[in-house]
């Protein structure tokens, strides 16, 4: 579990560069004493993503004599932006980022419009990630990690902070479980700032890798998962510091399908006026689907990221629900 005191220090380094990002009741899914709260990361400004947090978090602990190395992440996408962004908020060198071939095209454009070295390996993120490893270690350079970043996941658990500032009664709080950072960092603060909190992790039905690790108890760094999944953040593998600490930080791991992510997305959009990607959009698919265990709570949601790409929100919205 992460130490309440490092979010807390991380929000105090973090908080001039990111937004206090708005907490917003949906009354769509809301009904009666059921009160869902949308956490609108998708609306920080410029990257539209939670991750800047991280990325913020742990660059704001380097010295300028680590820098000098250079630095860099592996990205299918919003890290690699935060991390572009970030350098330009701290005035750093251009970082250098490894991504799979298949990245989400709005999001190479904004690492490209940030500035960012951008360098394309294999298909998927485990591809890419196995490859920039060992390029990584080779340069030796510092690798701002969404994976397996303590310092990373300090930033990240200040979602957590700003939602109990904005809703102090919360009950329960839905996460999307990628590698499992965010999660972690925020069941983490609940555990501490407020224990009685339920935190639920939402994964893809297609990828559930917490889910089948802690059956099994061992850790597995890859997950296999089709290539044309809609939540491509979500597949593949979880962290290792995610697995060492889901059964500590989270009550539950959620699944949702991809059709069900399809429709929170359209529903969002016309409803809430939200746009969210799809990774995203699956704890408003979760709500929905595990509602049961929502009656009569006060339920946070955190939408992590607003980048979708033109042609999917095209498609959805076309498909008309």
């Amino acid at each position: 579990m992460i130490d309440i005191r490092h979010i807390e220090a991380a929000y105090e380094r973090i908080k001039d560069h990111v937004s206090f990002t708005r907490l917003e009741k949906s009354l769509y899914l809301s009904e009666g004493d059921s009160e869902a709260y949308m956490k609108l990361e998708c609306e920080q400004a410029l990257v539209k993503n939670f991750k800047i947090r991280g990325v913020l978090g742990k660059l704001t602990l380097l010295t300028p004599r680590q820098l000098t190395r250079g630095y860099g992440t592996i990205s299918s996408g919003n890290q690699g932006v935060s991390v572009a962004y970030a350098s330009g908020l701290l005035n750093l060198e251009r970082p250098y980022i490894v991504v799979p071939e298949t990245s989400p095209k709005p999001k190479i454009e904004k690492m490209t419009y940030f500035g960012a070295d951008i360098h394309y390996f294999g298909q998927t993120f485990d591809e890419a990630n196995g490859m920039g490893e060992s390029i990584f270690e080779e340069k030796g350079m510092i690798k701002i990690d969404a994976r397996e970043d303590v310092e990373g996941l300090y930033g990240a658990g200040t979602i957590g902070l700003e939602i109990l500032r904005q809703l102090p009664e919360i009950d329960c709080l839905l996460v999307p479980m990628g590698s499992g950072g965010n999660s972690i960092a925020n069941g983490s603060y609940f555990r501490q700032a407020k224990p009685d909190v339920k935190v639920y992790a939402v994964e893809a039905e297609n990828s559930p890798a917490l889910i089948e690790n802690l059956k099994t108890g061992v850790w597995t760094k890859f997950y296999d998962a089709p290539e044309d999944a809609i939540m491509q953040s979500l597949i593949g593998g979880c962290a290792k510091n995610t697995f060492d600490n889901a059964r500590e930080c989270l009550d539950d791991v959620l699944v949702v399908s991809d059709d069900e992510v399809r429709l929170a997305i359209y529903e969002m959009a016309q409803n809430e006026k939200v746009i969210a990607e799809p990774d995203s959009a699956a704890v408003y698919a979760a709500y929905k689907r595990y509602r049961h265990l929502f009656r009569g709570k006060k339920t946070a949601m955190i939408v992590t990221g607003g980048n979708i790409s033109k042609d999917l929100f095209r498609q959805i919205m076309s498909e008309g629900y």
